[in-house]
């Protein structure tokens, strides 16, 4: 795999030499964070009774080369995320446009795509901790007016039953509004996922239709000296969706009565721009009846971007992450972190 893409790198060089429609770009990213983890993070995560601080000093696995192209009025991106032990596909797709009217075939962010400002953890932005989002997934993506989106999207299988048979006969569909004019920004996502269990294949036989959906509404209200930026979401079964969390959020299968129970997830995020600093709080909830108690988890920072000079900036951020209690009650811990990230795009 990582053979491929790096031909993919060269590829798009020789590409670019050939085309005057090609642009290159790039971003390395570097994270220089120092981490205290409490006693009962240690306990439930590592095993041992006791507080920890230690340096985590690393290239972001979200560092990245890439080129926008535009060619024989077909326009579209090539992106690797880049770092010294990987090379990943981020984006790859092309776009064509008529009137109001586009059409996107690839590779590239759903409508749960990336907002916020939390740089710790290679840009975590409250990924896991209250942000809705799915990844970049292969698709094809209908738009009108660049405000209405719909997408056709490789589905998502979790098989929570580890029995087999788990089949995918629709694609995952999404829909996504774009609203955004001078002080106002408005964005809402709405998908769903559905798969079955083929009892022919099941070892228990399972002949039930796993139905998964996921609903956010993000907005952003700009006041001149503060910018106000938040999300709500709410999904059925996130986890089967593909909605990343850091708390349990797939539908539980009930062995004994070989039945499934839907779990519930809550989540958002708040944050405060301004140019003193920005400071924002995430929050995740999810619930299924067959827990004990609801799986919670939240997440907190203060930041400030300091630029360097035009493309070279680093962002001093604190912050907190706090896992709270799981289906159980038990109470998972902290995690206090303090450290920069050192970003150079070129």
């Amino acid at each position: 795999m990582k053979k491929a893409l790096l031909c993919c790198v060269l590829m798009i060089a020789v590409v670019g030499s050939l085309s005057a429609g090609v642009n290159f770009y790039g971003s390395a990213r570097l994270g220089f964070w120092y981490e205290y983890t409490d006693k009962t993070w240690n306990t439930y995560n590592n095993g041992y009774d006791d507080t920890n601080l230690e340096l985590n000093y690393f290239m972001h696995g979200n560092s990245r080369f890439g080129a926008n192209v535009d060619l024989n009025g077909v326009t579209g991106k090539v992106e690797l995320g880049i770092s010294p032990s990987s090379v990943c596909l981020r984006h790859l797709y092309g776009m064509l446009t008529k009137g109001d009217f586009s059409i996107l075939v690839g590779q590239t962010f759903t409508g749960f795509t990336v907002y916020g400002d939390q740089v710790y953890n290679a840009d975590q932005i409250f990924i896991n901790y209250g942000l809705f989002y799915d990844g970049r997934l292969p698709m094809v993506k209908l738009g009108l007016n660049n405000k209405l989106y719909v997408m056709f999207i490789t589905p998502n299988e979790n098989d929570v039953t580890g029995l087999g048979g788990l089949q995918t006969l629709i694609p995952k569909i999404n829909l996504n509004y774009v609203y955004n004019c001078d002080k106002i920004y408005l964005a809402a996502s709405v998908g769903v996922n559905m798969n079955k269990y083929n009892k022919n294949v099941n070892t228990d036989q399972l002949d039930d239709s796993i139905l998964s959906y996921a609903f956010a509404v993000t907005g952003k209200y700009n006041l001149g000296m503060l910018t106000l930026f938040g999300q709500f979401g709410y999904s059925l079964n996130a986890g089967n969706y593909g909605i990343s969390t850091s708390t349990a959020s797939s539908i539980v299968y009930n062995t004994s009565k070989k039945e499934f129970e839907n779990t519930k997830t809550v989540g958002g995020f708040f944050i405060i721009e301004s140019a003193l600093a920005n400071v924002g709080v995430g929050y995740l909830q999810t619930c299924n009846p067959l827990w004990t108690d609801n799986d919670t988890a939240m997440s907190a920072f203060l930041q400030k971007k300091i630029s360097l000079c035009k493309n070279v900036f680093f962002v001093p951020e604190v912050g907190l992450i706090d896992n709270m209690k799981d289906m159980t009650g038990a109470q998972e811990g902290k995690k206090y972190y303090a450290g920069t990230k050192i970003q150079a795009d070129f």
